[in-house]
């Protein structure tokens, strides 16, 4: 088993020989996930948000330093947690702000989690990226759109039949953006 001093050990040597686009993308998870706490401490006030809040910061600081570790879901769950806790009676927008938060903590975290530590970005894998990015996007911005919908319908027109087509076309976008994803190119 090893002991602390030789895990620390390796946590610094990883730090060390990051190369500088690998540092861009952890700077990017620093910067997510210490907003995304802190709007959590302050929009979405509770008991225990300052304990939430010391639990989050570890979290991105850990994400940081392994970003294929199980540090980044644990930065998520918290701010789960946070938002469950105290976001009942927040406005939409903070709600929003959050969500953006957590989506570029996500993807700068699985971004940076894909390569090695001293690995450089190449092109082709930028391009990939970026595919990867739209994709998220895209879909977020039309599984945004069918929730303004919905929640623009009345009441009695929302029944059995609208979570099977909800489920139905749920199970498609998935299946062909799971398609897309393994396309080589």
């Amino acid at each position: 088993m090893r002991d602390l001093a030789e895990l620390v050990a390796a946590w610094i040597y990883a730090l060390r020989i990051t190369s500088g686009q690998q540092w861009v993308l952890r700077m990017v998870v620093l910067a997510s996930g210490l907003s995304t706490a802190a709007l959590c401490a302050v929009w979405f006030p509770t008991v225990v948000s300052s304990a939430l809040f010391a639990v989050a910061v570890l979290m991105a600081f850990a994400s940081v330093v392994r970003p294929d570790s199980a540090a980044p879901l644990g930065l998520v769950a918290v701010v789960a947690l946070s938002w469950l806790s105290g976001g009942a009676g927040s406005s939409w927008w903070e709600w929003l702000a959050v969500a953006g938060l957590v989506a570029v903590f996500h993807l700068s975290v699985a971004f940076a989690a894909a390569a090695p530590s001293y690995a450089t970005i190449t092109g082709r894998a930028a391009h990939r990226m970026v595919r990867g990015l739209a994709c998220f996007v895209g879909v977020s911005v039309a599984v945004g759109a069918g929730v303004i919908v919905l929640t623009a319908l009345p009441d009695d027109a929302l029944g059995l039949w609208w979570v099977v087509a909800g489920s139905l076309a749920l199970a498609s976008a998935t299946v062909g953006l799971v398609a897309a994803l393994r396309r080589p190119g």
